[in-house]
C-alpha cells in the first residue's frame, strides 16, 4: 500500500500556487468590502464563512451578496 500522504505533500509541492487577486463583494444592503483572493469563488467563500460575519456588537447579522467583481489594477 502507497502512502498517499506523502504523495500528496510531493504533488502540493509542485503545484504552483494562483496568484492572488482584489475583489470587490457588493451586497444587497448597499455595502461593500475588498477581499484578497485567488479567485471569485475563494472570494464566496471567506465572506461567507461565519468568522467574517461575527460583529463587535452582540446581535449576529448576515449580509446577502449581490455581486463579485475584479479590481482592476
Amino acid at each position: 500500500m502507497r502512502d498517499t500522504t506523502e504523495e500528496t505533500k510531493k504533488i502540493m509541492i509542485n503545484t504552483p500556487k494562483k496568484p492572488e487577486r482584489i475583489f470587490t463583494v457588493s451586497f444587497t444592503d448597499g455595502g461593500s468590502v475588498f477581499i484578497q483572493a485567488m479567485d471569485e469563488a475563494a472570494a464566496r467563500r471567506i465572506v461567507e464563512g461565519k468568522s467574517w460575519q461575527q460583529n463587535v456588537e452582540s446581535e449576529p447579522f448576515t449580509r446577502t451578496i449581490k455581486k463579485i467583481e475584479k479590481v482592476n489594477r
